[in-house]
């Protein structure tokens, strides 16, 4: 029986290895292939969804379609994660690759895409398989959640910023997309459903706040990004350890002196 398991296991580590491969691929050769000058909005975004689609998919294929309704927001997080990871990539190298070693760059680059990929890929399995029978790595799982909503916030931020959007069309998606990733991370954790939605708005508060509060002070969208990633980190820090948090109110004066820091700071490098 544990040999059939380990078979089982082991076959679908295959499967989400050779998703993470195809879907790196296909950027690094959508890059490398690019005939325009500079990338197109439009197109950048809907190659990302497909993207989307084809790891969500993908997902589903690798679990052997074994899944619950709780596994939805672990796919939906694992195939965000792979849109925004692919129009950042597209949006920061936005320009023609022309020499090799600008390729080579790319090549490396790919290889962490692929890495990152691979993980976010582990985490939902392992998220899926706990909601059938209870593991050790679930808490691996819910700590690799926490890591890949991060780096989405930094991803989606720039891409947004970068993409030139009018205001009244930028606010709302960065709220929209804030909404999905606070929302998607905490009910990926555990976190009950009486408590879900009031953490999600404060976390969604803060982290908006900080955004509205410094995506103005300049052009540097690399900077830009970081605020709210911060405020998020803090946030869901304060919020997935409450008890120990208010228990030791200097903790979070800490947090909020830090958070003061970097804000300054990075409104000085942006001017």
């Amino acid at each position: 029986m544990s040999r059939e398991i380990t078979t089982t296991d082991e076959e679908k580590r295959g499967k989400l290895l050779i998703l993470a491969g195809l879907i790196s691929l296909a950027i690094f050769i959508s890059k490398i292939t690019q005939e325009q000058t500079q990338v197109i909005a439009w197109r950048v975004y809907m190659n990302a969804g497909i993207y989307f689609i084809v790891s969500f998919l993908g997902l589903l294929w690798a679990f052997d379609f074994k899944v619950k309704k709780k596994s939805i927001p672990f796919l939906l997080q694992s195939s965000l994660y792979v849109f925004s990871q692919a129009i950042f990539i597209e949006f920061f190298f936005f320009q023609k690759f022309s020499r090799i070693y600008e390729a080579l760059i790319l090549l490396l680059l790919m290889f962490l895409v692929f890495i990152g990929n691979y993980i976010s890929f582990l985490m939902a399995n392992v998220l899926n398989v706990d909601l059938f029978k209870k593991i050790p790595l679930a808490q691996v799982g819910r700590t690799s959640s926490y890591l890949v909503s991060l780096l989405m916030m930094y991803f989606l931020t720039f891409s947004l910023l970068v993409t030139g959007f009018e205001i009244y069309i930028l606010l709302p998606l960065i709220f929209v997309a804030y909404a999905l990733i606070i929302y998607l991370h905490y009910l990926n954790i555990g976190i009950e459903e009486g408590e879900l939605y009031k953490k999600s708005l404060l976390t969604l508060l803060i982290t908006f706040i900080l955004f509205l509060g410094i995506f103005l002070t300049g052009d540097s969208h690399e900077l830009v990004a970081v605020i709210p990633v911060v405020g998020y980190y803090f946030s869901v820090g304060v919020v997935s350890q409450e008890r120990v948090a208010y228990e030791k109110e200097k903790g979070i004066y800490f947090y909020i002196i830090i958070l003061v820091f970097l804000f300054l700071l990075t409104v000085f490098l942006n001017i």
